[in-house]
């Protein structure tokens, strides 16, 4: 039993993903719509989220910009579910370090065939669901005269809206 505990240590020690790698990707997926443009869109805003585990996957620096370039390919998708394509992405990414028989185009496959689908549920879900109901959250409030009303509904809308 001790044994295992100790591998299961040494696993989480040599782990790519930690804690702070997500934390990381998370706070970075914010900054994804800073840097957009008309033929990327959204590319260099989603490398730099997952620019932190690819440099912990690929300590080689031809892999690393190999990697960082294969994300520069255009992308646009619902803010709000960038960070299941990131995660996918980092996933698909230590497959591809640890197996070099593995087609590293097939990343970028994936997220090409996730945008539309995700963007759909993303948009009709946060633009055209949980907005309604936050405003209407705020506007009955609001009716009653109180000026809380407009402030409930920013914190509502905020706190799931990158």
């Amino acid at each position: 039993m001790a044994t295992q505990n100790t591998d299961l240590k040494e696993a989480k020690k040599d782990a790519i993903m930690t804690p702070d790698m997500y934390r990381s990707m998370f706070l970075r997926q914010f900054t994804s719509q800073c840097s957009q443009s008309y033929d990327k869109m959204m590319a260099m805003g989603f490398m730099y989220t997952i620019q932190k585990p690819l440099r912990k996957i690929y300590p080689n620096d031809d892999d690393y910009y190999a990697a960082l370039d294969r994300h520069t390919e255009f992308f646009n998708i619902t803010p709000h579910v960038l960070p299941f394509v990131a995660g996918l992405t980092v996933s698909m990414e230590e497959q591809a370090a640890a197996d070099k028989n593995f087609d590293t185009s097939s990343i970028n496959a994936m997220k090409v065939g996730l945008m539309g689908p995700l963007s759909g549920i993303g948009d009709s879900f946060y633009w055209g669901t949980f907005r309604v109901v936050a405003a209407g959250i705020g506007i009955g409030i609001a009716s009653t005269g109180n000026p809380l009303g407009p402030i409930v509904y920013a914190l509502i809308y905020s706190v799931i809206n990158p």
